[in-house]
């Protein structure tokens, strides 16, 4: 069957704002270095490194994609194009020829069935014209076969998460609004699963090796906000734009304020600190001398921040992907998705020969019929189904 133009593109997962980076200086300024570690400051370098690490391979990602992008659409967009132009005309022929004689009923069943496999992707993708071929020619409109597909998804997903979505008179009107209700429910489960586990383990008698460990615990989230709050009220006090009479150094500290703002709401000490520096309220040497006071708050911001920061780029490689429409497991690099456009390009280039070879043979009948019967045998080659037509 033809080539389908990728859907819902634009539903792409949505990720964190981008970390901040170019934090070079300041994961230099942090780092114990200077004669024997301890295994505490070992963990803090290796915690360090893992920032930035991370941060760089976002950066990487957001770059590759960049990169990318215009190429595919300067290779891509012109064949889809042209592909989706021979899938309208053969419609068309398709329609018209449906509308003459000579046609047995499963001849006209096959044809029928070709068009509205090809009209059903063009109107996916905006064209009304194709809507409405496909409306004239079959049984159900693309909209009541969108809502039977949620339906099917939604006793799929109910009988995965054992409980209803949604009450009787709930109703989905397509498949994204149903994931996103699926999505809902299972984290209101795992939250709900979550609190169990904490109500459960609160009942229970805690040990004096675990109340302990639970104080320490909490000492140092606490130390660790108070380090964090100290930094941003410095940078606060030092920044704030009411303060500036200057109106090109009040633009300049308005725009450091919403960046000192944002890394404080995601306890991102380095962005914090990074600003810092370039407020000039802090040189290398103090941010050393507050690595080695504030060790273990700031060991435990960092370790936040590494979770945040897998996330976020989890999050990105899956965006990524998902514009490219890349395939699971798809190791990221430039020359991977060289390889991948290449794929791509050549698949689209064989479906244009076939489409225009097949839109040349269908004109003789004889031929024409001789091709419904192949086509009707792929398909079915390609998914079985007990209930499709036969030729006798």
């Amino acid at each position: 069957m033809p080539h389908q133009p990728r859907l819902f593109e634009e539903n792409q997962p949505q990720i964190p704002d981008k970390p901040a980076l170019g934090n070079g200086l300041v994961v230099s300024a942090l780092k114990f270095g200077n004669g024997p570690m301890s295994p505490a400051q070992k963990r803090f370098n290796q915690l360090l490194n893992r920032t930035e690490t991370l941060a760089k391979k976002i950066e990487e990602v957001d770059k590759l994609a960049d990169a990318h992008r215009p190429v595919m659409a300067r290779t891509l967009v012109p064949l889809e194009k042209e592909h989706a132009a021979l899938m309208r005309q053969m419609a068309v022929w398709l329609d018209a020829r449906l509308r003459r004689k000579g046609l047995s009923a499963k001849q006209k069943a096959i044809a029928r069935q070709i068009l509205c496999s090809l009209t059903a992707a063009l109107a996916s993708a905006g064209d009304e014209a194709m809507r409405a071929l496909y409306e004239a020619h079959s049984d159900t409109s693309l909209e009541d076969e969108e809502k039977a597909d949620a339906a099917n998804l939604k006793m799929f997903m109910e009988g995965m998460l054992g409980e209803p979505l949604g009450d009787d008179e709930t109703s989905f009107e397509n498949v994204e609004d149903l994931l996103r209700a699926g999505m809902a429910k299972m984290q209101e489960k795992n939250a709900a699963a979550e609190a169990a586990r904490a109500s459960r383990k609160a009942k229970r008698k805690k040990s004096a090796a675990q109340l302990k460990a639970e104080a320490l615990a909490s000492a140092q989230t606490e130390d660790a906000s108070g380090a964090l709050r100290t930094i941003y009220r410095q940078l606060v006090s030092a920044l704030h734009p009411d303060r500036e009479t200057d109106p090109a150094e009040q633009l300049r500290k308005t725009a450091l304020m919403k960046e000192a703002n944002t890394a404080y709401e995601k306890r991102d000490l380095l962005g914090l600190l990074q600003l810092q520096l370039r407020a000039e309220l802090v040189d290398a040497s103090q941010m050393t001398h507050m690595a080695q006071e504030k060790l273990t708050a700031l060991t435990a911001l960092l370790k936040d921040r590494v979770k945040v920061l897998t996330e976020a780029l989890h999050m990105t490689e899956q965006r990524v992907m998902g514009e490219f429409n890349l395939p699971m497991f798809f190791t990221l690099s430039a020359g991977a998705l060289r390889r991948h456009l290449a794929e791509q390009e050549l698949d689209l280039r064989e479906e244009i020969i076939a489409m225009k070879q097949d839109l040349t043979l269908v004109q003789d009948d004889a031929r024409f019929k001789r091709w419904l019967k192949e086509q009707h045998q792929a398909a079915r080659r390609d998914d079985f189904d007990p209930f499709d037509l036969d030729f006798d």
